[in-house]
């Protein structure tokens, strides 16, 4: 499982950056595990160079049982929402003339139970879009009602991927609500803008990159199924965001050693975090493009023949949709208020801009990545 984690974390990183590059003082989220899931049954139904683009691009080279370890990551995350207001679509939709094989469908029965569904897009292309309209909005509950816009799928429509998923967080000790105040958060060194600022003073996990002046917080939402884990450079120390220095500086290989448990401590910890709401709308064609995997797209080059024996067998159009709301609730923290006088106490307060993610803790997988630098 942990050369899955691995993977993940990889795959999650390569796509923060590039999505970063595209507006560096933008807010950022999405959902890599939505993705890589999606991304792990397209491998497992393609050959050759297809499969190789697949493998690398997911930094799959060491699991050694990828279906296997996707079903254990799916079973385990999917219960989360009976804990939390969390709802993750990761599906391929297939048209059906395309006739993938009895034996590839009952391959991925197991471990990819619902994310293939054959659709008609060549004979009834607006009914079936309206149709991926209402399924994605009730199993998000709502969240995502038009997703594939007019016009958006045809009768050539191939391979369709959707993702979609939502977010409210619910915190193991909740802020209090008489906390919440609005405060300046700095969005560079010169300017600033109003955000509701909630704060608890509670014992949390923290840590330090001391090279990069970074603080690491980690914040358990409710049962510690999921944490969300807050890196904060000290100050505002370049021309736009803050983050330049660790954005350069992050790779899988320090996500994981930074946020490593052994690398961080118990402490009493005076937090201050913005309660605020991101979304993420993104075309992901050109980013699984930039990072090696050409071939999905390309219907000289593209090979799916583990699935079917047609040619020209592409992805069309991979869409990424992300909603997130942090705020305070969570369950009620009256039995922090033994710690309001802290003989010592550090202080973590996000009132500048900063990188975020939410970890299913049991399988240490990146759920939700991000960053936020303006309310």
């Amino acid at each position: 499982m942990e050369a899955m984690q691995v993977a993940n974390t990889a795959f999650a990183v390569d796509v923060y950056k590039k999505l970063s590059e595209k507006d560096k003082t933008a807010n950022l989220v999405f959902a890599p595990l939505c993705t890589s899931t999606s991304l792990a049954l397209a491998y497992k139904a393609a050959k050759g160079d297809t499969a190789t683009q697949l493998k690398q691009g997911l930094h799959l080279e060491n699991v050694k049982d990828v279906p296997f370890s996707c079903q254990t990551i799916t079973a385990d995350t999917s219960k989360l929402s009976s804990f939390y207001s969390l709802k993750m679509v990761k599906r391929l939709y297939v048209e059906k003339s395309l006739n993938p094989t009895t034996e590839f469908m009952s391959s991925i029965k197991r471990p990819f139970p619902s994310e293939l569904e054959l659709a008609d897009f060549k004979d009834k292309t607006e009914d079936t879009r309206l149709q991926i309209n209402k399924s994605v909005s009730d199993l998000t509950d709502g969240k995502f009602e038009n997703i594939l816009v007019e016009g958006s799928v045809n009768d050539q429509t191939k391979i369709l991927l959707i993702n979609a998923a939502y977010f409210k967080t619910s915190w193991m000790k909740k802020f209090p609500e008489e906390q919440i105040k609005e405060c300046p958060f700095r969005i560079n060194k010169t300017e600033t803008k109003p955000v509701e600022m909630m704060n608890l003073e509670a014992t949390f996990c923290l840590g330090y990159i001391n090279d990069l002046k970074t603080k690491i917080l980690e914040l358990p939402c409710h049962n510690k199924h999921m944490s969300m884990v807050i890196l904060l450079p000290k100050d505002i120390e370049d021309d736009s965001t803050g983050l330049e220095q660790l954005e350069k500086e992050l790779t899988p290989e320090k996500l994981i050693q930074w946020t490593n448990p052994s690398m961080m401590a118990n402490t009493k910890v005076n937090v201050f975090l913005p309660k605020f709401k991101a979304k993420g709308e993104y075309d992901f064609k050109p980013v699984l493009e930039s990072l090696g995997m050409t071939h999905l797209f390309d219907e000289n080059a593209s090979d799916f023949s583990e699935m079917s024996e047609s040619k020209g067998v592409v992805f069309s159009q991979a869409l990424h949709r992300v909603s997130l709301d942090v705020v305070e609730e969570g369950a009620d923290s009256q039995d922090m208020l033994g710690h309001r006088i802290l003989q010592h106490k550090d202080e973590f307060n996000a009132n500048h801009p900063f990188i975020y993610f939410f970890r299913h803790n049991k399988t240490r997988n990146i759920c939700f990545i991000g960053k936020f630098c303006s309310p």
